[in-house]
């Protein structure tokens, strides 16, 4: 089954065992000196030990400091990191996966490329061969050619940042320029990729069209071709839960036939689609945030335990890190991201209750399992909170994560569940050695109940309050109150109070804005810097820089957030608190809670 994810494939004179490519992801691993850390390199032995066809490390400074892209970037400029490349190509060979690494500069967005005299050209092409150069001798089997993403070789491309009057205006140029410069160092076998920009989706760039076009010409030069937007907005590749598996397949499919390779990229995330991507559009496929989530989907899928798959949600915790926060990546779903450790037997065996099945619960569940401790665990609803963060429209991928600890916990004979809510008298009578209190948060309702006005948005979420047609007010404009008011908008019309200066506050920037256009193009009304000073049936007044208006509504969603909720305490038994139990907060810090304290145990 799947085979056609495990056909071999020839990448120049190399030949790939399998068709998955593991991309050049920024991790923030690296040192800020540019210099490769020891969780750098151990990241990536992670995802060559899952087999993976092609590995290419990520983004490196072939131009520094003027190309830099990203405060940990590594750099591959000069050969004073000689040393680590090499070091780290030793560590990656012992998995025989190709090895590669991707030849990176920032290049001027804003400015485009016109300024740059033909000198300064020069000097650029000659430091990606330098750079090649640097990875042919430390051991890499290829390199990769930056050319989509708006970063230099891009703004070459495109027409909208390349309007040179010169021969540099011939926009491949400097695209085929580099590669002769890598031929003249390493030679013409020592095979070059390029992730192409075949789209810019933006007026007036590259078109699909056009793609193909440049497409067809840098196959005499490059030996596969990752088929990949330009200039355009940011979320098409970093792309929020709510998106299609696999939606830029198409770019690649547009590009094909060609001489050499094609890869698909963009949000493939189960071995059926990416084999029917395999089938009818590309000939590679790039699984980046996938392998994150999972290092062993590739072995997985290969020895038919598919179900075991931990599935990346799209909850995009990485790109809040590496984007927002320019900080090292960590991954919603996969704890040990930025860990990369080994999970051990404990040395002392313990009886650990765990009262709460949400994540937190089950993560914590899992490592305690896993190391050896008699494990109960009670919870009223498995999944906990994941169920109802689930429920809005284009959140249905949170399943996945529910899925993977259903299927996983199954392979405990010393874990037992028990689907009931846990009460003090049932922990006591287990006479535990440590309990886990991952019991989740509680809606807060600053207002008095009003029946058959006042609704929590957990009884929206659920289906047990329905609304067509109506006016109706939600309280609150964080993620929760800004997701129920996005399912309410299908069929209802829907204005957000949030006393706050802007809704969805904390949300990663890319899932914010598309969740916002989402509101926007449903027609909900958002006030600001607005509080809720009463509430009576039929009507709400709010209070807005100082002036009280009155709303009146058929209905008010109370969506003010939720309160960290412990039922009860033990004294005498070590007690660890996690997840919202401990701060209201999202996935990550629950599953990460779980992680860790099922370590420390």
């Amino acid at each position: 089954m799947y085979d056609e994810i495990f056909k071999p494939i020839k990448i120049g004179g190399l030949e790939s065992k399998n068709r998955v490519i593991f991309p050049p992801v920024s991790t923030n691993f690296g040192r800020e000196d540019g210099h490769l850390s020891e969780l750098f390199i151990k990241h990536y032995e992670t995802r060559a030990k899952g087999e993976v066809g092609l590995l290419i490390v990520e983004n490196s400074c072939v131009s520094y400091p003027e190309g830099k892209h990203g405060a940990y970037e590594p750099r591959i400029d000069s050969w004073d990191f000689y040393e680590d490349w090499k070091n780290i190509a030793r560590r990656l060979q012992k998995y025989d996966s190709l090895i590669s690494v991707e030849l990176t500069h920032e290049g001027w967005k804003k400015k485009g490329v016109n300024f740059l005299s033909d000198e300064k050209i020069r000097e650029i092409v000659e430091n990606y061969g330098t750079a090649a150069e640097i990875a042919c001798k430390a051991g890499f089997d290829m390199v990769e050619v930056q050319g989509a993403h708006g970063l230099l070789v891009n703004q070459f491309l495109s027409p909208l940042t390349n309007t040179r009057d010169d021969s540099w205006g011939e926009r491949t140029k400097f695209a085929i320029e580099i590669r002769k410069e890598i031929a003249k160092r390493c030679g013409w076998d020592f095979p070059v990729t390029i992730r192409l920009a075949v789209d810019d989706f933006l007026d007036g760039g590259i078109t699909l069209d056009e793609g193909k076009r440049i497409a067809e010409e840098l196959q005499n030069y490059y030996q596969m071709i990752q088929a990949d937007i330009g200039l355009g907005p940011k979320e098409l590749r970093l792309e929020p839960m709510p998106f299609q598996q696999g939606w830029r397949a198409y770019l690649a499919e547009n590009i094909r036939p060609l001489k050499v390779p094609v890869a698909a990229v963009g949000m493939i995330r189960e071995p059926e689609v990416a084999a029917e991507i395999l089938r009818e559009k590309a000939d590679m496929i790039v699984l980046g945030r996938t392998l994150i989530a999972d290092p062993e989907w590739l072995i997985k899928v290969r020895e038919g335990r598919v179900n075991e798959i931990r599935k990346c949600i799209g909850c995009s915790e990485c790109i809040k890190a590496r984007h927002d926060e320019d900080t090292r990546i960590r991954c919603g779903a996969n704890p040990q991201v930025g860990r990369e450790i080994e999970i051990k037997n404990a040395e002392e065996k313990k009886r650990v209750v765990i009262v709460g099945g949400g994540p937190g619960g089950l993560e914590a569940a899992r490592i305690s399992a896993m190391r050896g401790h008699e494990v109960h665990l009670f919870y009223d609803e498995f999944g906990g909170t994941l169920n109802l963060a689930a429920l809005p429209p284009g959140k249905e991928k949170i399943r996945w994560l529910i899925e993977y600890y259903r299927e996983e916990l199954k392979k405990y004979d010393n874990l037992k569940m028990y689907n009931k809510k846990a009460l003090k008298n049932d922990v006591v009578a287990l006479e535990p050695d440590a309990i886990i209190m991952a019991t989740g948060s509680k809606p807060f309702l600053p207002c008095p109940p009003l029946r058959d006005f006042v609704y929590l948005y957990e009884d929206v979420l659920r289906g047990e309050v329905k609304f067509e047609g109506k006016s109706i007010v939600v309280g609150g404009g964080g993620l929760v109150g800004c997701e129920t008011a996005n399912m309410l908008a299908e069929k209802n019309k829907v204005i957000i109070v949030e006393m706050m200066p802007e809704v969805a506050q904390g949300m990663e920037t890319l899932s914010k804005k598309h969740l916002l256009k989402e509101l926007q193009e449903k027609g909900v009304k958002i006030l600001t810097n607005t509080k809720i000073v009463d509430v009576a049936r039929g009507e709400i007044i709010v209070e807005k820089e100082g002036e009280q208006m009155l709303i009146e509504a058929d209905a008010m969603i109370a969506a003010f957030g939720s309160r960290p909720f412990v039922p009860f305490r033990i004294e005498d038994v070590p007690t660890h608190i996690i997840g919202d139990a401990k701060s209201v907060r999202n996935i990550y810090s629950a599953v990460s809670e779980g992680f860790e304290v099922g370590m420390k145990i």
